[in-house]
C-alpha cells in the first residue's frame, strides 16, 4: 500500500496542478473521514446505508462521503449492496456496506 496513491490518498484528475493540490492539501482530513465512513457502516453491519444515511451518521458531507466510499471501495473494504432506498428528494439510492 503506497500511501500517496488513490485509493489511499483523494485522486486528481489528470496532471493538473491544481487539482493535485486540492488533492494534497485534503488528504490527512480525507484519511479521518474515510476512517469515520468504514466506521458507520461496520456498526451496521451487514446492513448497508445510502450515502446520505452515511453522513447523516458522521457529520460529513454527502458530497465528501461520496468520494469517501469511491476511495473505499477501490481499497475493497466497502462493497454495494443490491437494496436500495429512497432519498430526501424521493430518488432511489445506492446502499453501501463494510466488506467482510
Amino acid at each position: 500500500m503506497h500511501a500517496t496513491l488513490y485509493p489511499y490518498h483523494p485522486g486528481s484528475r489528470g496532471t493538473a496542478e491544481t487539482s493535485r493540490e486540492a488533492a494534497d492539501k485534503i488528504a490527512s482530513v480525507a484519511k479521518t473521514q474515510r476512517t469515520k465512513v468504514l466506521a458507520a457502516l461496520l456498526a451496521v453491519h451487514p446492513e448497508g446505508r445510502s450515502s446520505d444515511q452515511i453522513a447523516t451518521a458522521t457529520g460529513i458531507s454527502t458530497y465528501s462521503v461520496r468520494s469517501r466510499v469511491s476511495e473505499l471501495m477501490a481499497a475493497g473494504q466497502v462493497e454495494r449492496t443490491d437494496d436500495r432506498t429512497k432519498n430526501d428528494g424521493g430518488r432511489s439510492v445506492m446502499l453501501w456496506r463494510a466488506a467482510q
